[in-house]
């Protein structure tokens, strides 16, 4: 059992860190051994779905359902998937289950957007369904414990009548490499003015005019010499804080900006973002797109080349994770 959970742990670490796709291997080896530990099943399930593989993930949820109908969460990604593939029915009769379950176990009577979700199936097929069979009494029996993670914004909000930001989960920074180009391009913009400042002092006549030609140049220099400034400052001050909830955005240098940005804010999925300089100096920056409050406008903002390609990408997945749980209308104080 202990190799188990070995495998359990290096699986839900890959997972943690962005590579679900290596995690899978691992879960498949567990599950050899041990074939009704649900947590791995249902931890299988998700890396399955992380990496595109929704019909094989469907079975890994319902095999979950079918060692324990009171795994809310293997009910829920089982309607979510099956609510993209256009099956209302089936995603109608799993969002049925979360909401059984989330209230037997959870004592409450909805998990994150099931309700919302639900009505629009039923929406679509134009019927009531009727209610699942009734679920065991007692605690899930899932071998680890079903851990139904950090509760929603709406129900921080209606219990407590406050919303907190969450644990810090990643902290990322502007990279002085990302700058490179930058400082590229302020170098041949001062060469260029440089050389055409001495051909404009070559053709001119007398030293008044030799110096006057010059000056564009010099200019140039210094403005190419500011960039160091910008190396040794903007990574300090641009960044990105992500917590469970938001993400504290940090731009700007003369003029500092802090903007805190809930998930449920998001309209969309992050933009990943890269341009020809950024191959040379192997970053890529992450776009967002929210909802300002009570503006019926949505805001672009870009974190600038805070990683390597494939750390962007992780840290995007990890928002648009986080997205979907919270798109809720804060009611109450908040609205």
């Amino acid at each position: 059992m202990a190799g188990a959970d070995a495998l359990y742990e290096r699986a839900s670490d890959l997972h943690r860190r962005g590579r679900p796709e290596e995690a899978i291997p691992l879960l498949q080896e567990l599950l050899k051994e041990v074939p009704d530990d649900l947590a791995a099943r249902y931890a299988h399930g998700i890396c399955l779905t992380d990496t595109g593989r929704h019909a094989e993930a469907q079975v890994q949820f319902r095999r979950v359902l079918d060692g324990d109908p009171r795994h809310y969460q293997a009910a829920y990604r089982l309607g979510r998937l099956l609510q993209a593939d256009g099956d209302a029915e089936g995603a109608a009769e799993a969002y049925l289950q979360v909401l059984r379950a989330a209230e037997q176990v959870l004592g409450v009577a909805e998990f994150r957007d099931t309700a919302t979700r639900l009505k629009a199936c039923r929406d679509a097929l134009g019927a009531t369904l009727p209610a699942p069979s009734r679920l065991p009494v007692g605690p899930p029996v899932t071998g680890r414990p079903v851990m139904p993670g950090p509760p929603t914004l709406r129900t921080q909000s209606e219990s407590h009548r406050v919303a907190e930001r969450g644990v810090l989960k990643v902290r990322v920074r502007l990279k002085a490499r990302h700058l490179l180009s930058l400082l590229a391009k302020r170098f041949l913009i001062a060469v260029a003015l440089t050389a055409a400042g001495i051909l404009l002092a070559e053709l001119g006549v007398g030293a008044g005019v030799r110096v006057f030609s010059l000056l564009p140049g010099l200019l140039a220099l210094v403005y190419f010499l500011s960039s160091f400034v910008l190396l040794l400052v903007k990574p300090r001050t641009n960044g990105a804080d992500f917590y469970e909830y938001g993400v504290d955005v940090k731009s700007g240098f003369v003029r500092r900006k802090v903007q805190f940005v809930w998930y449920y804010q998001i309209v969309e999925s992050p933009t990943y973002v890269r341009t020809f300089g950024t191959y040379f100096t192997n970053t890529a920056s992450l776009g967002l797109r929210y909802n300002e409050a009570g503006a019926s406008s949505t805001v672009y903002v870009e974190l600038p080349g805070f990683g390597t390609p494939a750390q962007v990408r992780e840290t995007g997945r990890y928002v648009e994770s986080r997205i979907f749980p919270e798109r809720q209308v804060i009611r109450g104080p908040w609205t």
